[in-house]
């Protein structure tokens, strides 16, 4: 069988090698690549996924959204946030799905623990949708921040508080989510979106989406922060079993994982 991931850029993804790990772990000679389309060239994904004999491929920044019109079919819980990263191909149809919601919800809660928070997203994309509908399930009282009025009106729900950056005026969160693609060339997501970090305290928790670089400048204003590896990892099995109705191993991916962030 053979999968990729579709974004743009994909210079920082590790999808490859987690696939890959967990292929190698199940004795699998499935392949898994990464196969970088800009959005202007999406309208070929697929031609390109016939091409290439694509089984099935991950989606990322920036065509979670874009992809639903390609789709023959979205699952319910795709459809509920608006945003498709994991696609089934079979039999020529192209069935949509979202595990961001599960792989996030799972990462952050084994990261900060169960509880209902005061959330603040930063950032309104596909991303931020699946984020923001992992705490809002969870009874969270979920604050949006995004630079356009129009991004909120693309989302499936009403039920969170939207803000424009620049009527940001602070408050009081448990967690802070950098749900944006700022960060990944060492970008201050703060200095960008022109919000003042002074809300901030040490009990704030602070996770960022971004898994590379492992560190994220957005991070460094927290006593307690995550990146996006957890996340990663637990949407790409959950993608996984989608595609083959089998479990994959989480100690074979976290184990490669290790071994290559030691060897950097």
């Amino acid at each position: 069988m053979n999968y990729v991931v579709i974004g743009y850029p994909l210079s920082h993804t590790l999808s490859p090698l987690i696939h890959e790990a967990n292929f190698k772990a199940l004795n699998m000679n499935d392949s898994y690549q990464a196969l970088e389309i800009a959005p202007e060239s999406l309208e070929t994904i697929k031609a390109v996924a016939a091409e290439s004999e694509l089984n099935g491929f991950n989606v990322t920044v920036p065509h979670k959204e874009e992809i639903m019109q390609y789709m023959d079919d979205i699952a319910p819980e795709a459809k509920k946030i608006g945003a498709v990263n994991t696609v089934h191909i079979v039999d020529g149809k192209y069935y949509g799905y979202n595990t961001d919601v599960t792989g996030y919800m799972k990462a952050f809660n084994s990261a900060f623990g169960q509880a209902e928070r005061r959330v603040l997203i930063l950032g309104a994309g596909g991303a931020a949708k699946a984020v923001h509908r992992a705490h809002a399930d969870n009874g969270d009282d979920v604050t949006i921040v995004a630079r356009r009025s129009d991004s909120f009106k693309t989302f499936k729900s009403d039920d969170f508080t939207a803000v424009l950056n620049t009527e940001f005026k602070g408050g009081t969160y448990d967690a802070v989510i950098n749900a944006t693609p700022l960060g990944l060339k060492g970008e201050d997501v703060f200095e960008i979106m022109n919000l003042d970090p002074a809300f901030i305290n040490d009990k704030t928790a602070g996770m960022d989406l971004i898994y590379n670089p492992a560190t994220t400048p957005f991070m460094t204003y927290f006593k307690q922060s995550e990146n996006g590896l957890g996340m990663l990892v637990n949407q790409a099995l959950d993608a996984f079993q989608i595609w083959t109705g089998e479990t994959g191993s989480n100690h074979a991916v976290q184990e490669a994982l290790l071994n290559y962030m030691e060897e950097r």
